[in-house]
């Protein structure tokens, strides 16, 4: 009888346990306000962040090889010393976005709140250097949550956002960004499992499901970047779209009824609607489901693309190109795929169940991410033929009218800068093959993490463009 007693004694606390294994509820947005939360026209420029010089980090997925490939980067810019518009300063000062999926948001989300304290050997002491997969595991097998995990809206990555916030993010939320008021931009990518698109964890994406994104805290908006599909679970979040008298953006009516002749800003502009207006025959999406962001795009250079092609994207750089703003863009892809030699090739047995899911979710995003940054160097290369046309146009016009004059005024050529940190430019073939065949995981020992940082500053000194960007801007150092 005596067990009886302590288990009707426990029974109320039990009750509250299983009561709390239910995923935490993103906060509603009371009014939807165009111009408030974390927007990039919210972030300022100084003296050291110059429109006219635009840089732009976008890192890629792979657990802790991509989080310090990624650090490595950022070391080297931090490293680099140019000059511009007669200042002084160091290339790390001129980031004005960051773009990232899985492993990489882990270092572009420590970076955007502590800034140079990325630096100071903490980030590598709580994340880099930790075994971060044995202590998931302690915290899935703590009695404590089990009852949470028995839930069933609460999984594997909840537990895991709350680890990210106890020790690695310190219970930072998005406020704390918007607080520092300053670039970069930071945009943390998850995949929504239901549309297949990119979930940007910025305001405007949160505007469509009537969330406040300041009271979201920075370790649950990674977790959901780096919730790889099979090992992590994905995260819950609820949509209270229709209660914040949201104002649907023109272009995305206009790209609706473009469908035949654009297909494609049809499809992101539907993508979009389906948050917040289902038709009579669609069902209404209570709740949003996403996983990691590499599902979407592996490197996180989509975002980056679509703000390049088009005036839609709240962050569009396109509109700041328009309007002169920017003379040099650079983008640095940080891209930490492998392409591991697999045992399943020497055996008969049909590959597992989770085999199977880590290649469909990785390997097809991993052979078409350089037609990505093909893509880019494209929407660029056209932008400056339009660019040259006009000249000519112009030329000719006023050899035969010297008065006459075309509308809005001259354009310029942007000049582009698009530079590739990854694993295929490694020179040494052994060397190659030792980087490629490196796990995905959360836990690599100290001394591949050291490696792995000097890697990533050595290709990044390696590459063409970035060479001849430090020879135009006289840098030193790196």
């Amino acid at each position: 009888m005596r067990w009886q007693w302590r288990f009707l004694l426990l029974l109320p606390l039990l009750l509250v346990l299983a009561a709390c294994g239910s995923f935490p509820q993103n906060p509603k947005l009371d009014k939807y306000d165009a111009k408030a939360g974390y927007r990039f026209d919210n972030l300022k420029t100084s003296e050291k962040n110059t429109d006219s010089l635009f840089v732009v980090l976008a890192f890629s997925g792979g657990g802790t090889r991509a989080a310090s490939l990624s650090y490595g980067v950022m070391q080297a810019l931090r490293n680099t010393s140019i000059k511009w518009k007669g200042k002084t300063k160091r290339l790390l000062d001129e980031v004005d976005m960051i773009s990232s999926v899985s492993g990489g948001s882990f270092t572009s989300a420590y970076y955007a709140l502590y800034r140079d304290g990325i630096f100071d050997g903490t980030y590598e002491s709580v994340f880099l250097k930790k075994d971060i997969e044995k202590a998931l595991l302690s915290a899935a097998l703590s009695p404590v949550n089990w009852f949470k995990l028995a839930g069933g809206s609460y999984g594997r990555s909840d537990l895991a956002a709350e680890y990210y916030d106890e020790n690695v993010f310190a219970q930072a939320t998005f406020q704390k960004l918007i607080e520092k008021g300053t670039r970069p931009f930071l945009m943390l990518n998850a995949t929504d499992m239901t549309t297949g698109w990119q979930f940007p964890f910025i305001q405007d994406q949160f505007d469509l499901i009537c969330s406040d994104l300041s009271r979201i805290s920075i370790a649950r908006a990674v977790a959901s970047s780096s919730a790889f599909p099979g090992l992590l679970t994905p995260l819950t979040y609820e949509n209270h779209a229709g209660k914040c008298n949201y104002t649907e953006p023109q272009w995305v009516g206009f790209a609706m009824k473009d469908r035949l002749t654009a297909p494609e800003r049809a499809n992101l502009a539907e993508d979009r609607r389906s948050y917040y207006r289902q038709q009579p025959w669609e069902a209404k999406r209570k709740f949003i489901h996403l996983v990691d962001g590499g599902v979407a795009d592996n490197i996180g250079l989509r975002s980056i693309l679509a703000a390049l092609k088009t005036t839609d994207p709240a962050y569009s750089l396109l509109r700041r190109i328009n309007r002169e703003q920017i003379e040099k863009l650079v983008v640095i892809v940080v891209n930490a795929a492998t392409d591991p030699q697999p045992s399943r090739d020497g055996s008969a047995d049909v590959p597992s169940v989770l085999d199977v899911l880590s290649t469909a979710a990785t390997v097809p995003l991993d052979n078409f991410s350089f037609d990505t940054v093909n893509q880019l160097r494209s929407v660029v290369k056209e932008y400056n033929t339009s660019v040259a046309l006009r000249k000519k146009c112009n030329k000719i016009l006023k050899k035969h009218c010297p008065a006459a004059k075309l509308p809005d005024g001259e354009l310029y050529e942007l000049d582009l800068y698009l530079v590739q940190v990854a694993f295929d430019f490694i020179k040494d073939p052994q060397t190659r093959f030792k980087y490629k065949n490196l796990p995905t995981t959360f836990n690599l020992p100290a001394a591949t993490v050291d490696d792995l940082i000097e890697m990533g500053g050595k290709l990044l000194h390696q590459d063409k463009d970035f060479r001849r960007l430090t020879g135009n801007l006289g840098a030193t150092g790196g």
